[in-house]
């Protein structure tokens, strides 16, 4: 930032003014090369991308689409549980005549659930559930084994707020979304490296119970 003083003459009087200027170079607004250079020798694939709903025995099987019970047990006497993601991750590089090294190894340290529907109607709150942030910690090894892990995709809270709120007790009732889920995480070197999958979940109050 650089101070200057000028003076502007009005009505025949002088004024002094003091101008500040702000001084913009290339290195004076920058972002680290892991967002603008795509630095890190590795690529995350999702390999697999399913669902496990949840009652009162726990998780259920995995399944390629999540059928989610927005209401255990009867009208009156409802349970809710969260549903879970199941995601099959492998980390390969970019260049296949690199060996194998524990730096390009990826940590996966946290995920967005973020839900839409295919007519538009992408309302939070209104039209889908809301969407959420949720931690992780896992770490895919380099150019190795699959690496499997499960995570929440809907939360205890999202079926006592709307729009699944108004699903229970209404047998008639289905809501089918989108679920976008983004992981975020790095290399062992420290350069990030996002990733994307998505699954198919439809709502609905579910017979179950006695």
């Amino acid at each position: 930032m650089i101070a200057m003083r000028e003076s502007l003459k009005v009505d025949g009087r002088t004024l002094s003014v003091l101008a500040l200027v702000l001084s913009l170079t290339p290195g004076c607004i920058t972002e680290p090369d892991t967002l603008t250079n795509d630095a890190s020798n590795v690529i995350l694939q999702i390999l697999s991308m399913g669902g496990q709903a949840v009652d009162d025995q726990g998780p259920g099987s995995t399944t390629t689409d999540l059928f989610s019970d927005v209401c255990f047990g009867v009208p009156g006497a409802c349970s809710v549980f969260n549903d879970n993601g199941v995601v099959t991750m492998r980390a390969i590089p970019k260049d296949r005549t690199q060996l194998s090294n524990d730096i390009n190894s990826v940590t996966i340290e946290r995920y967005r659930v973020t839900y839409v529907r295919a007519d538009g109607r992408n309302v939070p709150g209104t039209d889908v559930p809301y969407p959420f942030d949720g931690a992780a910690n896992f770490l895919v090894p380099f150019d190795s084994a699959d690496t499997e892990r499960a995570f929440v995709v809907v939360r205890h809270q999202a079926k006592t707020e709307s729009p699944l709120r108004e699903i229970q007790a209404d047998l008639t009732a289905i809501l089918s979304v989108i679920a976008q889920i983004d992981f975020y995480g790095h290399d062992s070197a420290g350069r990030a490296i996002t990733v994307t999958g998505y699954l198919n979940i439809t709502f609905a109050d579910f017979a179950n119970g006695p």
